[in-house]
């Protein structure tokens, strides 16, 4: 009687440690989930607020279009358009991280994967073809990408 006692207790304590050890996971699934889900509401936002200042400095730009203009401001156009393009490109460089945020660290990887098998496909062509300088182009063109894509995940928090 005494051995199944010490039986059942060792049973009872060792499924007591599984079910503490199941509910510990799944505390931390869900908080990786709350995380992403906050994530991503602070990415729309972000998104929303940029995509109403460009769209608000894109209304300038053409009202500025418009007005008449003396002969020295028609002569100036080019330094107002850079000024415009470099904030725009930092505007969508902005919106291209939230997105990246938006679409998670599963898709990102997909695209990365896909793009980058396409890319070796290509190197162990011109490899069986002996095009030396192709393959050395190519392995520099998957390493700058494969550096990029890992710098986008540190960048945005993702474990690699």
């Amino acid at each position: 009687m005494k051995k199944y006692r010490i039986l059942v207790l060792a049973v009872a304590m060792v499924l007591g440690v599984a079910l503490a050890a199941l509910a510990q996971q799944q505390d931390a699934r869900r908080q990786r989930w709350n995380q992403l889900r906050k994530a991503q509401q602070q990415a729309i936002e972000t998104i929303q607020q940029h995509a109403a200042t460009l769209k608000a400095k894109m209304q300038e730009m053409v009202k500025n279009m418009n007005r008449p203009q003396s002969d020295d401001r028609r002569d100036r156009p080019s330094a107002t358009w850079r000024k415009w393009r470099k904030e725009r490109l930092k505007f969508v460089d902005a919106l291209e991280s939230q997105l990246a945020i938006l679409k998670g660290q599963r898709r990102l990887r997909a695209e990365h994967g896909g793009a980058t098998r396409e890319l070796r496909a290509i190197r162990n062509l011109a490899k069986t073809e002996k095009a030396g300088k192709t393959v050395e182009r190519l392995d520099k063109l998957i390493d700058k990408r494969q550096k990029k894509y890992e710098d986008t995940l540190r960048t945005l928090g993702f474990d690699q």
